[in-house]
């Protein structure tokens, strides 16, 4: 099940994940916690810590990997993030990035570990 997706900004790349406030219901109750999430291509695991900053309205975010997951993909402003959570409770997440190629019209999307071959 698809818990969110956004384009990646500045700040995700450089500080911490801003989650869509759409998601927080998903993680109700997981206030400081780490969440092991597996890359969707690698499957390495990467521990992101789920906290949500209070400031007006609640704004979740990941931070502990984040940013080395970042780093390591070598992730670019607006890559296509999707976190998924599988039937059996584990994070998957997938990186998409934008190309310049178009099929029948529309944009081709590849996994950043592809686009850094």
């Amino acid at each position: 099940m698809m818990v969110f997706f956004k384009h990646l900004t500045k700040t995700d790349l450089t500080v911490r994940l801003a989650i869509p406030s759409s998601a927080l219901p998903h993680f109700e109750n997981l206030e400081g916690c780490d969440l092991l999430v597996r890359d969707y291509r690698t499957r390495q695991e990467w521990k992101f810590r789920f906290s949500t900053r209070n400031i007006g309205h609640p704004r979740p975010v990941f931070t502990g990997d984040w940013v080395r997951f970042a780093r390591a993909k070598r992730l670019l402003l607006h890559d296509l993030l999707i976190f998924n959570q599988l039937e059996d409770g584990q994070y998957r997440i997938e990186v998409l990035r934008k190309t310049d190629l178009k099929l029948f019209g529309k944009v081709i999307w590849i996994h950043v570990d592809e686009a850094s071959a």
